[in-house]
């Protein structure tokens, strides 16, 4: 017995006397206790992947025992079932029922049956004999009624094997029921008397055929057969119960596969969330693009802050709409958050450029002024869509206003000076201050200015301003030098 070594036998350690001199049979202790622990336990609920689990166990012990020198279990229960640690069923109590029988008729040793309320994981409980088939009752009967002198009646073991095919089927019933196979009401001690010295037989019964396979009710049956003979099995027992219950491995194999694919679906959740956030992102970017520059809006999102800033040179433009209000009051009215037709362009902050913000905000003038050449109003195309413009060139403050919305203001005189251009301009057209167009003059004099004279702006009194026309080409410019020289 102790050379019997399978995953789903439990290691048989030896035997022993105590200090009252009784002998006891030690086992390996299993920490999750039996299969009729687990079962009959009203706060632990069993599904369908620990019942084929638990009866898989069973069965690849059986066929373990049957193959080996021991050749049969002798005393299958629930409670030489055990669970160890790992949910596996480990059988205990195999190849000790002959022995204990024969000791006892001798007077060797003496059984003593559970009693309600006592620790269940004996071997000896008063409901064992429920799972002895009808041949093995009555041959424990004829030897009990045996003189001391009468040679013991021995089963073949064919015979133990069938009858372990039996109580199978008994555990196998409550592992899948709970319940005993016998029906509703049924007075489990008057079965006991009744089918005691084996003569007469209380055939088990199935609950609800209609919660198992057609073929499984089949195999239970035959189990039960009260023909030794006609049971199936262990092989063909094992394969028809691992086939109908749809049983992969144990339980932890199975537990091991159901965390490997929710894993794998929370790769794809994780990848689909993770597209998902990428995309926030980047609608989040392109708002925050719109309302903050972008050097200021890659600053805010790596966490370091912005802090107000002066400006030495930076150039403004502000452009109107002309007859903005008359366009809106002769359209359909449209679902919108905000009407307004001023906008500021600045060029040279948050990234100061050197003097290429002059250059750039007078390039951007220019297009604006040739595009609407030829834009037409969706809606009116009768109508032209005509802007004023004003620059202005001068120091100005800027700095991140706001947390939950934050936006990047300007703040200063050439702020105000630059709307005061764009107010006092005239449609199409382009006007600059004095220090806007000095400065672009000093340097880059392909740009077109003329002269506009004194015009009266609000808050600063009269004031010299310009009108920028164009561009030159370099050929303009180098025919307007050559005049220039008199070649």
């Amino acid at each position: 017995m102790k050379q019997a070594v399978h995953d789903n036998l439990n290691p048989f350690l030896g035997m022993s006397f105590n200090e009252k001199e009784e002998m006891v049979v030690l086992w390996k202790f299993c920490s999750r206790g039996t299969v009729q622990d687990m079962i009959y336990n009203q706060e632990v609920t069993l599904d369908s992947k620990f019942h084929g689990a638990f009866i898989r166990d069973i069965t690849l012990g059986l066929e373990y025992l049957h193959s080996s020198i021991i050749g049969y279990h002798g005393s299958l229960t629930p409670w030489s079932c055990l669970i160890d640690r790992n949910w596996m069923i480990k059988l205990t109590d195999f190849g000790i029922a002959n022995p204990l029988e024969r000791w006892e008729k001798l007077g060797l040793i003496s059984t003593e049956t559970l009693k309600e309320g006592d620790d269940k994981s004996g071997s000896a409980q008063r409901t064992s004999i429920l799972y002895q088939p009808p041949e093995m009752l009555k041959n424990r009967e004829s030897n009990r009624m045996r003189r001391m002198d009468q040679s013991w009646v021995k089963q073949s073991q064919a015979r133990r094997q069938m009858a372990d095919i039996y109580a199978f089927g008994m555990v196998m019933h409550e592992i899948i029921f709970c319940a005993l196979p016998f029906p509703n009401g049924t007075n489990v001690s008057e079965v006991m008397d009744y089918i005691r010295d084996g003569t007469k037989s209380f055939r088990p019964t199935i609950h609800d055929r209609s919660q198992i396979h057609p073929d499984l009710v089949a195999l239970l049956l035959d189990c039960w057969n009260e023909n030794p003979e006609v049971r199936p099995s262990i092989r063909r027992v094992r394969l028809n119960t691992e086939n109908y219950l749809k049983v992969k491995g144990s339980l932890v194999d199975q537990m091991m596969r159901m965390m490997e694919q929710y894993a794998n679906n929370l790769e794809k959740l994780v990848a689909e969330r993770t597209g998902m956030l990428e995309e926030a992102n980047v609608r989040a970017d392109k708002l925050l693009s719109q309302l903050l520059p972008k050097y200021v809006a890659n600053e805010l999102k790596m966490g370091r802050s912005v802090p107000p800033k002066t400006f030495n040179m930076a150039t403004v433009m502000f452009s109107d709409i002309v007859g903005f209000t008359t366009i809106c009051s002769s359209s359909s009215p449209l679902e919108v958050e905000t009407i307004g037709d001023a906008y500021m362009i600045v060029s040279g902050i948050p990234e100061e450029n050197g003097n290429e913000h002059i250059r750039n905000i007078c390039n951007t003038a220019l297009e604006l002024m040739l595009l609407l050449k030829t834009y037409e109003i969706p809606h009116r195309r009768n109508v032209k869509l005509r802007i004023r413009l004003g620059i202005h060139t001068g120091t100005v403050a800027a700095g991140v206003v706001g947390l939950t919305a934050p936006r990047y203001c300007l703040f200063g005189d050439t702020v105000n000076v630059a709307s005061r251009m764009e107010s006092t301009s005239e449609p199409e057209k382009i006007q600059m201050s004095q220090e806007a167009r000095d400065f672009c003059i000093r340097y880059y004099q392909e740009f077109q200015i003329i002269l506009r004279g004194i015009v009266e702006a609000k808050g600063k009194g009269p004031v010299t301003t310009y009108w920028l026309l164009g561009k030159q080409t370099e050929n303009q410019m180098q025919q307007q030098n050559f005049s220039q020289l008199g070649i």
